[in-house]
């Protein structure tokens, strides 16, 4: 008579993970569990909307919505790109330096040339800094985080010598359309943000590219042994993320009437903070755009009540450093409860 197996049954994660069935209460406890866990940071906006309507009654107002998603569109731009080059498992510490220089470039090209051709031309500024970024990865095989450092300074460098350090200026109103004005009632930033959310939604999430991202920054091995060119992938992302920050740096010269090589210090670090608040994983092979959508989201509001209850601007890099803190520590719980 055969002896009964010792083999513990196990149930699939969300992620492809085993977790062994007799660690937890059962299969309708542990999908409760995984439905909490795998919407954590919605839960978690959630949460703030709710108390910052209780905080400040006019947090729902369309007004206060509008200028929540207009402000935040810019440093949106850039997280969707760092998505694509984090989850394929890099990193790019340029985005503020390429973000500072579509906003120099579109105010520099704006007198000299139509709209239509200044703007495009400033997104060519863009591909050509993170395809810069994109070669020295993987061609010359320098770390992301010492080649992005390296040409932060590079780029911020070129910004400041094209603009000989001095702002440069715009009042004309095709120049201020793109950063100011509405249409039919939607700020044309939210616009751009929302179209180009979507398109990267849709690439990452249904196309044969957005699975190779994934394979890529899961298993770099694999996904070489898979057949996938592995550094073509990786190359793209880091060009579409220059894309995303010049198009961001031309949005915010565009609502501030002037490009400066000294704007968007701190689009790097909040963008970055931002996708992994809504809970693309550091490691690589794992995160969606509705996350960082929802990170952005959370870092919009808290900003917003901040503002609203006149919290001085030390408390609110405080309380943004906890968030970050906090996010990368349930990433590594999560990821620690779906293998155990």
């Amino acid at each position: 008579m055969p002896r009964p197996s010792n083999t513990t049954p196990s149930l699939a994660t969300a992620d492809g993970g085993d977790v062994p069935a007799a660690s937890r209460l059962g299969p309708s406890q542990w999908n409760v569990r995984k439905f909490f866990i795998h919407f954590s940071m919605v839960w978690v906006l959630i949460a703030l909307t709710i108390v910052s309507n209780m905080l400040y009654p006019g947090f729902f107002d369309i007004g206060n919505i509008k200028n929540i998603l207009s402000q935040n569109a810019p440093v949106g731009l850039v997280a969707i790109g760092m998505t694509f080059v984090m989850i394929a498992g890099g990193f790019d510490l340029s985005v503020s330096s390429i973000f500072a220089m579509g906003g120099v470039a579109f105010a520099s090209f704006f007198g000299d040339m139509p709209t239509a051709v200044a703007i495009i031309a400033v997104l060519g500024v863009g591909l050509v800094a993170g395809s810069i970024n994109g070669l020295i990865i993987t061609r010359l095989h320098v770390n992301p985080f010492v080649a992005t450092l390296g040409t932060a300074s590079a780029f911020s460098g070129i910004a400041y010598l094209y603009s000989n350090s001095t702002p440069i200026v715009q009042t004309e109103e095709a120049f201020l359309a793109l950063g100011t004005d509405s249409v039919a009632g939607i700020p044309i930033s939210v616009a751009i943000f929302a179209g180009v959310f979507v398109v990267a939604a849709w690439v990452l999430a249904k196309t044969v590219y957005g699975r190779n991202v994934y394979a890529v920054g899961g298993n770099t091995e694999a996904a070489r042994l898979a057949g996938i060119r592995v550094d073509l992938i990786r190359f793209s992302t880091y060009a579409i993320t220059g894309v995303c920050a010049a198009l961001a740096g031309m949005i915010l010269a565009s609502r501030t009437g002037v490009g400066q090589a000294n704007t968007g210090e701190m689009v790097t670090l909040d963008s970055i903070a931002i996708v992994i608040v809504g809970g693309t994983s550091l490691l690589g092979g794992e995160g969606a755009m509705w996350r960082t959508l929802v990170g952005m989201l959370i870092f919009g509001t808290i900003t917003n009540l901040f503002d609203a209850l006149a919290l001085e601007a030390a408390a609110q890099d405080l309380v943004k450093g906890v968030i970050v803190i906090a996010a990368v520590a349930l990433d590594v719980y999560t990821r620690r409860y779906r293998t155990t």
